[in-house]
């Protein structure tokens, strides 16, 4: 059977526009709002209203699917860690912790833009959603003195931050696919660890280089001394580290033991962070009344709004199937399966603009293409389609860290887009090159 054509925009078939059709145009609703100086937050709203509507949820389907995004465990979780690191990142900031930090990795490297790229990668090994709101104070503190803008610091913060998860065991993300891909984890994390290199080539070429040289070269020894100073102002970021370690560690010797216990995220994140802020607290010699100020601070509220925005814009997104739509008009307009395997994570990844949500919804549609006895060729496919749906996520205007850093950094969105495309688009074609070149061996 044919499939029939698209039918014009203005046709009394107008509600059977394409899902995908509805969604860019939702997308470019939300950023030309934006760009009218309307706060992204409510930007997102009213996106999430047109789009529910569009997609037939109706007004009382869009009230009942925005209460059940406010009252899930996701967004409860995601509140308490965003507004945790807040409250830690405005300590660290006003105690002069992160001065101090930054200082000490500073005295090892003699360019401001590697100070910032390496602190936020470092953060990066941290999974905590929004948690490149945690470094991005390091990266204005590290390139304060530089000739840097707005949106080359927000591009640097956001980038660096995710170099990591292709493949670092810690991310829901790559455990999610590891689980539906059913193969060992090592293989998994030995297969995609190239892209981190990749990912680094990209940022430097089109992030870092373009800053130019930032500020007078310096010519201090590194020594031990400077090494235990920077582990020492580290310790707010290696108690977490620890803690989510040592956790994961317990459950999974439980598991062998045969005790399955299946930990939320938050409770993985959760105590590591509050050790965490105990600690600042403690070696800085904050008062209650500091702690109660950098709590209850006037943008600590706005950044929470934004994240109720966004757990709501992808609540509608889910209950109005839209990614299932858009799977449904890729295979009935026989779209080659190769594209299905790549297309359904990218967009998957641009809907809903997080890792564990481009697999969960692409990975369950595209495994059953991808079968093959040979594990090299199958992890060859799915690390290809991990890549796209990555890269998905990254260009997504939904995904939380871009948001919150083009908050921190009053960058503008699209302007800070033309370092990240860039470096996507370069890292997409690497891929394909990849691919193509394994393939022919």
């Amino acid at each position: 059977m044919q499939p029939r054509p698209w039918p014009a925009v203005g046709s009394k078939e107008i509600n059977t526009i394409p899902a995908l059709f509805k969604i860019f145009i939702v997308f470019g609703l939300i950023l030309a709002l934006n760009r009218l100086r309307l706060h992204l937050s409510l930007a997102l709203l009213a996106g999430s209203l047109v789009l529910g509507l569009w997609m037939g949820l109706g007004p009382l389907g869009w009230a009942l699917s925005a209460f059940k995004s406010l009252t899930s465990m996701q967004t409860i979780s995601l509140f308490l860690i965003v507004g945790l690191i807040m409250v830690m990142s405005r300590i660290m900031e006003e105690s002069g912790h992160m001065a101090r930090l930054v200082s000490s990795f500073a005295r090892l490297s003699r360019d401001p833009r590697i100070v910032g790229s390496v602190m936020t990668a470092l953060i990066g090994l941290l999974p905590m959603p929004g948690g490149a709101l945690f470094s991005a104070p390091m990266v204005q503190a590290s390139l304060s003195s530089a000739s840097a803008t707005n949106e080359q610091k927000a591009a640097l913060n956001y980038w660096f931050r995710h170099i990591w998860e292709y493949w670092w065991p810690l991310y829901p993300g790559v455990i999610l696919a590891v689980a539906l891909l059913e193969v060992d984890t090592w293989h998994f994390m030995l297969f995609m660890a190239p892209m981190t290199l990749v990912s680094i080539g990209a940022g430097i070429f089109f992030i870092l280089r373009p800053m130019g040289k930032t500020g007078a070269e310096r010519k201090e020894v590194v020594s031990w001394d400077g090494v235990r100073r920077f582990i020492k102002e580290m310790m707010p970021v290696l108690i977490v580290i620890i803690f989510m370690a040592v956790l994961t560690g317990l459950v999974g010797i439980l598991e062998f033991m045969g005790i399955k216990i299946k930990l939320p995220p938050i409770l993985l994140i959760l105590p590591g962070l509050l050790a965490s802020i105990a600690w600042v607290c403690y070696v800085n010699h904050t008062s209650f009344s500091q702690i109660r100020s950098a709590s209850i601070s006037g943008s600590n509220f706005i950044m929470l709004f934004l994240i109720i925005a966004v757990m709501i814009f992808k609540g509608v997104m889910e209950d109005s199937a839209a990614v299932v739509h858009i799977r449904d008009e890729l295979m009935t307009y026989r779209i080659p399966v190769i594209l299905l395997i790549l297309m359904m994570p990218f967009l998957s990844g641009f809907i809903l603009g997080i890792a564990v949500g481009f697999v969960g919804a692409s990975f369950p549609l595209i495994i059953p293409l991808i079968q093959s006895p040979d594990l090299g060729n199958y992890l060859l496919y799915a690390g290809f389609a991990y890549t796209f749906g990555y890269i998905g996520m990254m260009l997504s205007p939904v995904h939380i860290c871009l948001l919150v850093t083009r908050d921190y950094f009053r960058a503008g969105l699209l302007d800070s887009y033309r370092y990240i495309v860039k470096t996507g688009l370069t890292v997409l074609i690497t891929a394909v090159l990849l691919f193509l070149v394994i393939r022919a061996f």
